[in-house]
């Protein structure tokens, strides 16, 4: 077992693609095709473990990384 089996955001849920993404949803008011919510399905779909990929970045990159996204200018 590697240190990153039990890895968890400070929420207590698993720090997968699927969480960030449910995040970057909810921060973009539900609204799919704010960027940061396509930036992860985009990162879904091109990973082998899907939606269960582990994120082994610090949650407060990620997190800067959604907002950064949303606010950026980058939506449609």
């Amino acid at each position: 077992m590697s240190e990153y089996d039990n890895l968890n955001i400070s929420t207590g849920e698993p720090s997968t693609l699927k969480t960030y993404r449910k995040i970057a949803l909810a921060l973009s008011s539900g609204n799919e095709q704010f960027a940061a919510v396509k930036f992860f399905d985009d990162k879904i779909k091109s990973s082998p473990h899907g939606e269960n990929e582990r994120v082994l970045a610090a949650e407060s990159q990620v997190m800067y990384l959604i907002i950064s996204l949303i606010t950026g200018g980058c939506n449609d």
